[in-house]
């Protein structure tokens, strides 16, 4: 097992990285200050992932079976839960579906060897009964319920469902009560032996730990042999028309509004971390709380700091959506799809602002970097390209002609959209 480094100069952090034989990549990050280590294994499973092709034959999934996976590796073949294990060994651990990603991970003190032991060992293997899978079930349907309870959630996921409809965008990522009853025991083994193969898989670990002895652990897990010739194709999620305008009614005590933009060109596998910060740059520019637009809305009542910018970028689709409570949806609907139109005449965009927004996402950043769980949950070196680490240096790269460009790219053959809740 051949071990490479790479030193960041930007952030000071030295990771080592090496792949087993079977496909299973890793990323070492020791932090000898901190007491604490995580561990997060990934696999490139996630809510979209519901037709793929296999060998050149389509499969076609019910919507939320990645999530629905998520729950039933926390089983193993006896019943016995894993999050009771982790717990014995003095860790928490957890788990979080995506859009394109399952992530399990465990956070601890000591016993660093065992618990990521632990953690390989709930990830290679799976066991599935009728009463186990019915029982997951219910559970599901009622985390599905508190979901759609939300008016935060329900105003992200309307206007995704705007963007995409029709899609596995469109639905929840852990599914509808129909689709969840529609997962077959079957269903769930052929999810599980082709996404959950190391070669599927990626683990990070960082802290306070002994760089030799997590090798040793690792090299174990290469026992399990590589993916018998399996070619695995995902397809792109299909661009139908969008819903331009779509509304409900909640109990909330202000109308909240989601404008959603989607790109409709292709992002590069290489370009999606540089792609995602000059659409965040952009954005904040023009809506940002630094903005003259923002504090015009403010002062007048018109806007609150509940305003948030969320960007998705993937080689299968991306999309930025801004929400925000506000006493006007209507009027301010209009404003906002309006200067994204015209974006590039915006008088926020200039030379000086974009230093401004780039000295507040630095700051920003650093902070973060104080976050073990930040680092291991935002670290992504499965795919192409950069990691976080990198983004010191393509921030600083990055001028206000990049973001123009990138503006262009996602608004002027883009689709805008937008949903409004309503008080009951």
């Amino acid at each position: 097992m051949k071990i490479k480094e790479k030193y960041y100069e930007s952030v000071g952090e030295q990771v080592y990285f090496t792949r087993l034989s079977n496909g299973l990549t890793i990323h070492l990050i020791p932090k000898e200050d901190y007491y604490e280590t995580y561990g997060i294994i990934t696999t490139k499973f996630g809510s979209v992932d519901t037709r793929i092709l296999v060998n050149g034959d389509e499969r076609q999934y019910p919507a939320g079976i990645a999530h629905f996976l998520e729950h039933k590796v926390f089983e193993d073949e006896n019943g016995q839960d894993y999050l009771k294990k982790f717990v014995h060994l003095g860790s928490e651990s957890n788990a979080f579906t995506s859009f394109t990603k399952t992530s399990y991970l465990f956070s601890t003190t000591s016993k660093v060897p065992e618990n990521i032991q632990l953690l390989l060992e709930m990830v290679s293997k799976a066991s599935f009964t009728e009463k186990s899978v019915s029982k997951e079930r219910e559970i599901i349907q009622q985390e599905i319920g508190m979901y759609q309870d939300s008016p935060d959630y329900r105003l992200f996921f309307g206007a995704l469902e705007n963007l995409y409809p029709g899609t596995p965008l469109a639905d929840d990522i852990a599914g509808t009560r129909e689709s969840i009853s529609d997962i077959t025991i079957d269903n769930l083994r052929e999810n599980f032996d082709l996404f959950y193969h190391p070669s599927q898989m990626h683990l990070l670990v960082i802290g306070n730990f002994d760089v030799d002895e997590v090798l040793q652990v690792v090299k174990k897990y290469d026992l399990v042999p590589p993916h018998p010739s399996v070619e695995l194709e995902r397809f792109p999620v299909e661009k139908n028309e969008v819903k331009l305008n779509q509304s409900c009614r909640m109990e909330v005590a202000t109308p909240k509004l989601a404008i959603g933009i989607r790109g409709n060109d292709i992002i590069k596998e290489e370009e999606k971390f540089r792609y995602k910060l000059m659409l965040k740059l952009l954005f904040s520019m023009m809506f940002g709380w630094t903005s003259d637009r923002f504090q015009r809305l403010y002062e007048t009542g018109k806007l609150d700091a509940s305003l948030s910018l969320e960007a998705e970028v993937n080689s299968r689709f991306h999309f930025v959506i801004l929400t925000m409570d506000t006493k006007e949806p209507v009027s301010l609907s209009h404003q906002f799809r309006k200067a994204i139109r015209q974006f590039s005449s915006d008088t926020d965009i200039t030379e000086e602002h974009l230093d401004l927004v780039k000295s507040e996402m630095f700051g920003e950043f650093f902070s973060s970097m104080n976050s073990l769980e930040f680092i291991a949950t935002q670290y992504d070196p499965m795919d192409r390209g950069e990691t976080i680490f990198d983004f010191p240096k393509i921030l600083q790269e990055i001028t206000l002609e990049d973001v123009l460009e990138a503006g262009h790219r996602l608004i002027d053959d883009g689709d805008l959209v937008d949903f409004t809740i309503f008080p009951a």
